[in-house]
């Protein structure tokens, strides 16, 4: 990723449209993580029409939520929308199928030869398979969950992120003495340790996930009586919880529109305020992962360059499909350190 970048500069090439390089950089690792495999140059075409079926899906299911007419299978599948699911919901199976047969094929010699190495998730999803535990329909689902939630709800945290961070020459150079305090001059990649002591890293990830969570609002069925001030929500009712909303309003973050990560330094005073990856029982499933990621990321990028906006203070009009995305492209300029 950081090679990438240099390789880029070295062209000539100074501001990056941040959103396709990211979004290309977390889908090759989760696939190589939690797949096992690396995605070479050749599936790059594979790889575009994936993340379009991806965008496409959470379209079509965003506008059949808000449109009555499109909750009855009928009338949605004869629909444009309808029709148009069905298109990139068999684009988004024949890459993730290719995934897992990929995979697949490498198993004997990785059983030969990988003796003692940690699996990954899907070696132990096909050894379940093999015993009968799960069905290709069953790791098909598992697979599609890792994959989406792995790369595309990542990829739009780092991107907002890094606009934010461009537009916060103070807050990119806290990060860079933090990393410098911790890892020194060595040019090796952050280790498990190393992202554990970036504090003030992690308090600037939180606050972008704060302006912008990923997934904006998320559902949940009621299944006790629930009494709030002096509403009465009975049980069985499903109720929609607006993150982004939440997460923005004066009462619980003082200036809600300010870019302020110490605020996150202090967590006791946050509570069930904050809620990127959910909470209890149902929250993600990737939280570690996806913290991890970023850390890994931005720290690399941080160390390496400074960024700048092409416009101060610029933010782009927001979308929401399952994901929370911008309307425009986000351009941030690269100088290498």
């Amino acid at each position: 990723m950081v090679r990438d970048l240099h390789e880029r500069l070295q062209r000539g090439e100074r501001t990056l449209d941040v959103m396709p390089f990211i979004s290309d950089y977390t889908l090759n690792t989760i696939c190589e993580t939690a797949m096992g495999g690396r995605l070479d140059s050749e599936t790059d075409a594979a790889k575009y029409e994936y993340r379009k079926a991806i965008s496409g899906l959470g379209m079509a299911i965003y506008r059949r939520l808000t449109r009555f007419w499109l909750f009855f299978d009928i009338m949605f599948y004869l629909s444009p929308t309808g029709r148009q699911f069905k298109k990139d919901l068999q684009q988004n199976c024949i890459f993730t199928n290719s995934v897992i047969e990929e995979r697949r094929k490498k198993r004997n010699e990785i059983d030969c030869t990988g003796s003692g190495k940690r699996m990954a998730l899907l070696d132990l999803l096909l050894d379940a398979e093999s015993k009968g535990e799960i069905d290709m329909e069953g790791i098909r689902d598992e697979v599609n969950t890792f994959m989406f939630e792995g790369h595309d709800t990542t990829a739009m945290a780092l991107t907002f992120g890094l606009m934010l961070l461009a537009d916060h020459e103070d807050v990119q150079e806290k990060i860079y003495q933090e990393c410098r305090s911790i890892i020194g001059d060595s040019t090796r990649t952050a280790n498990t340790s190393d992202l554990a002591e970036m504090k003030y890293l992690d308090a600037v990830i939180k606050e972008v996930l704060r302006l912008y969570p990923s997934v904006p609002l998320i559902g949940r069925e009621i299944t006790e009586e629930l009494v709030l001030d002096d509403l009465v929500i009975p049980q069985g009712s499903e109720v929609i919880i607006h993150i982004y909303e939440l997460q923005r309003r004066g009462d619980l973050f003082p200036d809600p529109e300010v870019f302020r990560p110490e605020r996150f330094l202090h967590e006791d005073k946050i509570n069930f305020s904050y809620l990127p990856f959910s909470a209890g029982l149902r929250n993600c499933i990737g939280q570690r992962f996806a913290m991890q990621e970023m850390k890994c990321m931005f720290s690399e990028i941080i160390r390496h360059f400074k960024l700048s906006p092409i416009v101060k203070g610029y933010r782009p009009s927001i979308k929401s499909d399952l994901v929370l995305r911008p309307n425009e492209s986000i351009l941030v300029n690269f100088s290498a350190r």
